[in-house]
């Protein structure tokens, strides 16, 4: 039996590395599930035969937490925001091996339920690559030969958290290396001003409508 067509087979890699504090970890996996409570993303997801996605930590590899899940209405979408938002964070670890996690992540793209007009994996992270277990560039290459597109968005510290760390300077030294290292797509900065938690949702949304705008 043929699988059904889909809008995009979507992995979300969210960043569990020692480095991140629990408020980011919650900025993100609740930013993420605020998106598909949106509107805008769903009517997307709705004209165009819906949407698979996949939720995983990383650091030292990614660790699936939500299984593929294909979204095509309001209902489901809203069921999978609340799996999204019950997510407790599933570990601490000191490494942040990104090329690994894009890794892991394109190949779970081989096991989408639904046959995708575009596969796409989506990383949130604080830093930059501590180890290459396979390096951020290698993976990144590998994926866009095979046409997958990776979007990312960087986050940092509150300024002042860290005594001794330019929170700022950080944060533009993780996007730079994010453009260089790791994307194909777009790369998003998460600022204090703006709201965490409302960058993690509106990266998402425009995500899932520019695709769905490629299709009209």
């Amino acid at each position: 039996m043929t699988a059904a067509t889909c809008l995009a087979a979507l992995v979300l890699l969210i960043d569990t590395s020692g480095s991140v504090p629990d408020h980011l970890y919650a900025a993100q996996r609740d930013g993420t599930a605020l998106a598909f409570e949106t509107p805008q993303l769903v009517r997307a997801m709705e004209q165009d035969g819906g949407m698979a996605v996949m939720v995983a930590d990383f650091s030292h590899r990614a660790m699936v937490r939500l299984g593929w899940t294909v979204i095509r209405n309001a209902s489901e979408a809203g069921h999978f925001a609340a799996a999204v938002r019950a997510l407790e964070r599933s570990g601490r670890h000191d490494i942040t091996a990104i090329g690994r996690a894009i890794a892991d992540a394109h190949r779970e793209l081989a096991a989408a339920p639904c046959l995708p007009q575009f596969r796409v994996i989506d990383i949130s992270t604080d830093g930059q690559e501590t180890i290459s277990l396979t390096p951020a560039w290698e993976a990144r290459d590998a994926a866009a030969a095979e046409g997958v597109i990776i979007n990312a968005i960087a986050f940092g510290p509150r300024s002042g958290e860290f005594p001794g760390i330019d929170s700022a300077s950080l944060l533009a030294d993780t996007e730079l290396w994010l453009r260089e290292n790791v994307a194909t797509g777009f790369v998003r900065v998460a600022v204090e001003a703006s709201g965490f938690l409302e960058a993690f949702r509106n990266k998402l949304v425009t995500e899932v409508t520019a695709l769905h705008s490629v299709t009209e």
